[in-house]
């Protein structure tokens, strides 16, 4: 393992295991880890993924964050996009949880903390260690995996019985897994400064949604969450009312049919950009006046607490969303809330010139909800569970 200038005196040791990797798009683990005080010592370790650039198979030190170290290893992926994948994952699985064992060993955590529901072996070990786990439920997991629901479910739970403590990003979360403490997601204040005069995103200038006269834009995962029914009746409603729809976004295999299907017949008024790093999301947010969250209703989405709520609240942007989540419909008196395709898309050319509603968002939604109070709850929660060890 690789040395680090750290304080002479380390208060606590985190062992941090995640399905996100460290390089990828900033996380709701990235937003405390990054928070957690400079004398604590983090080791941030996730399985290997097939996308380029986003692995680190050697340990390596975070450039802005000296106390934090982080590494990929060979761990189960089991929602892999190919068979070969899947297959390397599993065989190599091995090598990965001996490669936790020896962190654990060698690190010597003063907690383990994970988002991983497959790591039980490894929370086995700790366990047998004297190391405690507290697992942070920031989504609803088994969720994730459908090809494998009865295997993920009965991880999920295992992974609660090994807790020590179980951190849950809604109230809806914690009621599924039955005990904890919730600790919401919030707003990245530093980085989402409120809306800006700047130059608009090559993406967006150097297409035709440029030329309409205003914009409406998606942040996030384009899968299978989305009701792509809302999504066609609010690209055509901009093909009507001369605005644009702008959705930010890696578009996973299960969406690429629908998105295939709008760029065809709405080229003029959607744009698709891709992934767009974390950092450069802000121009994006100020070129549009609204943010939409089009999420079907299911039991996957009812435990969202979705981040970008307040991400679209600190950029000033009115918000329409459907009502998935008492974590957006606690807001109906800011945020529009609509079910069907047509209300929704009549809802978003209301936004579009609803002043009164924007100029509060960011202080009532965005600035009530900042990751620094929300860190501070999660390193309390630590610092707990670390002492009662």
């Amino acid at each position: 393992m690789l040395p680090v200038t750290l304080p002479a005196e380390i208060a606590v040791r985190i062992l941090y295991v995640s399905e996100v990797q460290w390089l990828s798009q900033v996380s709701r683990k990235h937003q405390f880890v990054r928070r957690m005080p400079r004398n604590w010592d983090i080791l941030f370790l996730a399985p290997v993924n097939a996308r380029p650039g986003e692995n680190s198979l050697i340990t390596r030190l975070d450039a802005a964050n000296p106390n934090v170290r982080f590494r990929s290893l060979l761990l189960p992926k089991p929602d892999a996009a190919t068979p070969l994948a899947r297959a390397v994952s599993q065989i190599g699985s091995g090598v990965g949880f001996a490669g936790l064992g020896r962190a654990m060993s060698g690190f010597r955590p003063d907690v383990l903390v994970t988002s991983y529901i497959w790591g039980v072996p490894a929370l086995r070990r700790a366990k047998a260690l004297g190391i405690p786990v507290v697992y942070d439920c920031n989504d609803l997991h088994p969720d994730f995996y459908p090809r494998h629901a009865v295997a993920a479910e009965h991880t999920f739970r295992q992974v609660i019985e090994l807790a020590a403590e179980v951190v849950s990003s809604s109230q809806r979360l914690k009621d599924i897994c039955g005990r904890g403490v919730v600790v919401g997601n919030g707003a990245d204040l530093a980085t989402f400064t409120g809306r800006e005069q700047g130059a608009v995103p090559g993406p967006i200038a150097d297409s035709p949604v440029a030329a309409r006269s205003k914009l409406v834009t998606y942040v996030g995962s384009i899968d299978r969450r989305l009701d792509f029914g809302i999504i066609e009746a609010v690209a055509r409603a901009g093909a009507e009312g001369n605005y644009g729809l702008v959705l930010v976004g890696r578009v996973y295999e299960e969406a690429r049919a629908d998105v295939e299907s709008l760029k065809n017949r709405f080229p003029e008024h959607v744009l698709f950009t891709g992934l767009v790093s974390y950092d450069e999301l802000p121009p994006y947010l100020s070129s549009a006046r609204v943010g939409i969250v089009p999420f079907v209703l299911s039991d996957r989405t009812a435990a969202i607490n979705p981040n970008k709520l307040y991400m679209y609240a600190a950029m000033d942007e009115n918000i329409v969303s459907t009502p998935f989540s008492d974590d957006v419909t606690r807001y109906g008196d800011l945020v529009y809330i609509e079910s069907g395709p047509n209300d929704f898309a009549r809802a978003v050319n209301d936004a579009l010139h609803n002043e009164e509603r924007r100029v509060v968002m960011r202080e009532r939604i965005a600035v009530a909800n900042d990751w620094d109070a929300k860190a501070r709850e999660f390193i309390s929660v630590l610092e707990s569970v670390s002492e009662s060890a």
